[in-house]
């Protein structure tokens, strides 16, 4: 499976941003509501990054042998999956609300409820990515030692999952 590549997710937050601006100005030209998501839903973007942690740390403390149980190689490999998956998400969310930010701010300065519902979209969009590629970090199987005691039975829980 390919990692997470820091440039691909850049240029999916600039287009997403630049649709997100031309929408902006569209919806402001026909007197339409602003296109930001509210900011209580930035308690979902946090409970999704949550459960990828959670996930995360399972994955890890089974790569560690750490874990009282570990974990099957299929839910390592979800794990992984869900962590890039809410990586692209934030990335685009963030860009969209970054785009409809860059419009209210040249519209008419900082300070409405809108523009802090966009900041704050922003901001989670940026935890995810981060959550995304600390997670996936975590997936990695650790390089086997020179001693050949690496990659036991303990490494084989996560070998799908990098």
């Amino acid at each position: 499976m390919s990692q997470l590549r820091l440039l691909f997710l850049a240029i999916l937050a600039v287009v997403a941003g630049l649709l997100g601006d031309i929408t902006s100005m569209l919806a402001a030209a026909r007197g339409w509501p602003v296109p930001v998501m509210h900011w209580v839903s930035l308690v979902t973007l946090l409970a999704v990054a949550a459960g990828v942690v959670i996930g995360g740390v399972r994955v890890y403390r089974t790569r560690n042998r750490t874990a009282k149980r570990a974990l099957s190689p299929l839910v390592a490999f979800r794990v992984l999956l869900l962590a890039q998956a809410a990586a692209y998400a934030g990335a685009a969310l963030g860009g969209w609300h970054a785009g409809v930010l860059v419009d209210l701010v040249a519209g008419g300065g900082f300070g409405s409820g809108a523009s802090w519902a966009a900041l704050i979209q922003v901001i989670g969009g940026v935890v995810l990515v981060i959550v995304g590629f600390v997670v996936q970090a975590w997936c990695k199987i650790p390089p086997e030692d020179s001693s050949g005691q690496g990659g036991g039975e303990g490494a084989e829980g996560v070998e799908g999952a990098h």
